[in-house]
């Protein structure tokens, strides 16, 4: 619709000059004509019209205008309840309204602008001939509308709005007989939430703090050409083309070769064992497949743990260098300020949060928690970002760590977000669970190395054979610690030795039994602080030790080891660990497995649990990495809990289904969380000696850190009193820039620790913006570990 038109709409709603909108300088006519303005930048850049309308001609192809029309002017209406006179009188302060100054009424105009947009449209949709299409229709006006009340708070229940004499829900329970798909239907308007929000973020912004956005981060025709260039000639340095690095090779053009052979469809498995090279691989066949379709035109690398993140970037900027520009984007990690924007100090860090919130580079690396979110987050901050996923390439890198109960649910959004919104993605590990298994029609999915191929890489001698695993640990009627320690003793000095523990107790308690015995022996767990984590992993680089550790090891950990030992948990847990030894390939490896602590209650519910090496079948398929075996059985073990019925009535799965049927975005999200918050995060105050940690990338800017140091050490005291000082600065957008920096460093001073135990801790004090501030010191050992057995025993000690 030409801006003409929807000037026209607004004065047919009675909207004159006098209203306002934020300012008395800006008229909501000017506002929404600017958010209406920004939709259309979005979908322009984003080449959004066509993946839109074929969604909205799925639902209606008939009366395909009318519902086109109502899914703009959901945005384009977004703030039309500001004609409220409460409103212009109280937050206004529009002298137009003076008689309501005083007045006791309610100035909201979320929810009256989705009144008015209803009313307005129930006129429309009562002109449509056939009863069915009107109920239809209404349907679909009152789920559009929902997003308009929602728009300055967070999505819930959808059918708890309007719940009065005009009740939606007996429209949602009716959504079979509509002929809508649901979960099309629920992509459709999470996408109109991200669009209207959006848009209206960018007008706002625009009017309030003069920054005007017209590049969102997309990769042009010219760049992809540029950064393939680049990608070649790295890759034509990469080495000689023989023994391992010819292997690697073979792989990548195998995996190159099947992804053009099947560029129509959007999911692609690459799986390769460790050391292949997956990386730079899965950077190629992103390469590619932007390059083969002119509307994709971002990538996106989702990672599980920020070492991993971090680690990649390193990558991204060995391989592109400037051509590229890429960004982290997770908790930890400080907002940046583009060198261009770095002169304008008025409005460098709303620019720079503007770029992090909407996601602005060509290319980003995240966790898997903030890509959940996007996909299917409720809050504004969540769901902004949604519409960048459109035509773009997504890595998904270890996929097997995420919880195995979402699977099915999980490969039925990637499914149907990948075919509708045409985003490209990549699966990829060494141990792959092709959870397409789940799927009715799996046509869409595609392995990019066959299962010949896969046999002939797998079980080359070059991969097979890096590591031998050795089971003869296992085969003891028992095993303790003692043990652990006799054969310990006969193994070679001059080795790099890891232990795993399943059970962080069972570490410490090894650790405290050779650490005398033995020269540089070293702990790691999810007790200590990333600094030194870092510390004893470039120590591992240089020097011969042994590293006693938990599941922290597994994955996302730059360490190469000679000889490991690990009590056995789970089949993919198993190869993750077998990773962590003779990664280099120069020399032989070998890992012991034991059996000391029960895994069923570590992994507590694991659909895993049971397939594991006490059992010989799954000690050869480990040998052979015949993984495929393994995960048959665990995905059957998934189907057979979703068909289970509950009440008798309804499925696991089904129960699913209905929230996304129901629009009850807060149970897709509840359901859908990969972490549970079942912690509390405790801060403790202690020094760091940044000296003694190199190589640690938040100690870097020493400018910054000048005003966090005493004695040349980290202080925390004075990282938290910068954190309680944040509310102290003007402006949001400074605020939030900062607060990314001292976020960076007070994840060195934080653990965590169950909920269970606030209530049975004294020493625990209040909640301070989600953290707990503890000042003894003595949980902290000298090495800046969380002394987690001594807090858990202080209820009634001298601690208190």
């Amino acid at each position: 619709m030409a801006m003409m038109g929807k000037t026209t709409l607004l004065s047919d709603l009675g909207v004159d000059e006098h209203y306002l909108a934020h300012t008395p300088d800006e008229t909501l006519i000017e506002h929404s004509n600017l958010t209406y303005k920004y939709l259309q930048k979005i979908v322009g850049s984003k080449n959004l019209t066509e993946i839109i309308d074929k969604l909205l001609a799925s639902i209606d192809e008939q009366n395909f205008d009318l519902l086109k029309e109502m899914f703009v002017d959901a945005i384009y209406l977004h703030d039309i309840g500001k004609t409220n006179p409460h409103f212009q009188a109280k937050k206004m302060k529009n002298d137009r309204f003076k008689e309501f100054f005083d007045s006791s009424g309610s100035s909201d105009h979320s929810y009256l602008s989705s009144e008015i947009y209803i009313n307005y449209y129930l006129v429309k949709i009562e002109t449509l001939p056939a009863r069915a299409t009107r109920e239809r229709f209404k349907f679909i006006l009152y789920a559009f509308a929902y997003h308009q009340a929602k728009h300055h708070g967070r999505l819930s229940v959808f059918k708890e709005y309007r719940n009065d004499e005009i009740n939606p829900q007996n429209y949602w329970q009716h959504l079979n007989k509509f002929k809508i798909l649901e979960f099309e239907f629920f992509i459709l308007n999470r996408v109109l939430f991200s669009l209207l929000i959006s848009s209206d973020y960018y007008a706002t912004t625009e009017y309030m703090a003069k920054i005007k956005v017209d590049d969102f981060g997309v990769l042009k025709s010219k760049q992809k050409e540029l950064i393939s260039i680049k990608f070649d000639q790295f890759i034509s340095n990469f080495g000689s083309d023989s023994g391992i690095n010819r292997l690697r090779s073979e792989m990548f053009k195998e995996a190159e070769r099947n992804l053009l052979s099947n560029l129509d469809k959007n999911i692609f498995y690459l799986e390769a064992p460790t050391g292949s090279g997956k990386t730079i691989s899965s950077i190629n066949l992103g390469l590619k497949l932007l390059n083969s379709d002119e509307k994709l035109d971002k990538l996106f690398y989702i990672f599980p743990f920020n070492t991993l993140v971090e680690q990649t970037k390193g990558v991204f900027d060995r391989i592109f260098e400037d051509c590229l520009q890429n960004e982290i984007i997770n908790s930890i990690t400080p907002i940046t300020i583009k060198e261009a924007d770095q002169e304008n100090e008025e409005t460098k860090y709303e620019k720079s949060y503007i770029n992090r919130l909407f996601f602005h580079s060509p290319a980003i690396l995240t966790t898997h928690i903030a890509f959940f979110n996007i996909l299917f987050g409720t809050s504004k901050e969540d769901c902004f970002a949604l519409w960048q996923l459109v035509n773009s390439v997504v890595i998904l890198d270890e996929i097997q760590s995420y919880n195995n109960h979402l699977w099915w649910y999980m490969v039925e959004f990637f499914d149907k977000y990948a075919r509708i919104l045409n985003i490209k993605i990549i699966i990829m590990s060494a141990t792959l669970p092709k959870i397409d298994y789940f799927l009715k029609e799996n046509n869409n999915f595609v392995s990019l190395i066959d299962d010949e191929k896969r046999d002939y890489f797998f079980k080359n001698p070059l991969f097979a054979n890096r590591v031998k695993a050795d089971f003869s640990l296992l085969n003891q009627d028992s095993m303790s610690l003692d043990k652990l320690y006799d054969f310990l003793k006969n193994i070679p000095k001059d080795k790099k030795i890891l232990f795993e523990f399943i059970k962080k107790q069972s570490a410490r308690e090894f650790y405290e039994l050779i650490r005398d015995e033995f020269d540089n022996v070293y702990e790691l767990s999810g007790d200590d602080n990333k600094a030194y984590r870092q510390y004893v992993i470039n120590k591992s680089k240089e020097e011969n030790l042994i590293i006693v550790a938990t599941q922290v090891i597994e994955a996302g950990v730059d360490i190469d080891m000679d000889i490991g030992f690990k009590d056995i948990s789970t089949l993919d847990s198993e190869e993750q660990f077998i990773g962590r030894v003779n990664r280099s390939c120069l020399r032989e490896g070998v890992v012991y497995f034991f059996n000391l602590d029960d895994a069923s209650r570590i992994y507590r519910g694991d659909h895993r649990l049971g397939f594991d090496l006490k059992n010989q079948k799954y000690r050869d398929i480990l040998q052979n990495k015949d993984f495929g075996f393994y995960y048959e059985d665990v995905l059957k073990s998934i189907k057979k809990q979703g068909d289970r019925f509950e009440n008798g009535l309804l499925t696991n799965y089904d129960n699913f289904a209905n929230l996304v049927k129901e629009l009850d975005y807060q149970g897709v999200a509840n359901t859908m969380t990969l972490i549970s918050s079942q912690n509390f995060t405790l801060y403790f105050p202690f020094f760091i000696d940044i000296e003694k940690f190199k190589n640690v990338k938040e100690f870097e800017d020493r400018e910054f850190l000048q005003n966090f140091l005493s004695d040349g050490k980290l202080d925390g005291q004075k990282v938290w009193n910068a954190f309680l000082e944040l509310n102290q600065i003007d402006g949001y957008a400074k605020r939030e820039f900062q607060r990314s920096k001292i976020n960076s460093l007070m994840q060195f001073f934080t653990f965590n620790i169950y909920k269970y135990y606030k209530e049975h801790r004294p020493h625990i004090g209040k909640e301070v913006h989600g953290y707990y501030f503890i000042d003894n010191l003595e949980f902290i050992t000298d090495e800046g570990k969380f002394d987690r057995k001594r807090f858990n025993d202080s209820k009634n000690s001298i601690f208190l």
